[in-house]
């Protein structure tokens, strides 16, 4: 598989703002996980923001402040991606009822009121 300069810098923001995502996540500061990683503040800072290339030291020594596998913060986009791709092929009544499988049915019975009204209004509307 060849990777091109493009698709680098795609992969780079994305391990970018994973790491960041990670780091509020867990209400950490820049510099506490400069600590935690034995990183420099500016270092994390510029990798953040994607200013400048992670190396595989920094990103394991990342990965370990925070016991996670390095890996994860590469593959999060494609497993978004692939969730997302699997959304766009269910249908809505699909999706309804995933959603709605385990409720309470007097919210889903809400949810139907709801929709029937937003029907009626859109028919008025439209016709």
């Amino acid at each position: 598989m060849q990777i091109t300069d493009e698709g680098m810098k795609l992969i780079l923001k994305e391990v970018s703002k994973n790491i960041r995502m990670e780091r509020k996540r867990r209400g950490i500061s820049i510099s506490q996980l400069a600590d935690m990683a034995n990183i420099s503040v500016s270092h994390i800072s510029k990798l953040e923001r994607a200013q400048c290339d992670i190396g595989l030291k920094a990103l394991l020594r990342i990965a370990a402040a925070f016991e996670m596998d390095a890996a994860a913060f590469i593959q999060r986009e494609s497993e978004a991606d692939a969730a997302e791709e699997e959304e766009r092929e269910t249908t809505s009544g699909e999706r309804f009822s995933r959603i709605v499988r385990d409720a309470d049915p007097r919210i889903v019975e809400i949810i139907l009121k709801m929709a029937l009204c937003l029907k009626k209004n859109y028919e008025h509307t439209f016709s």
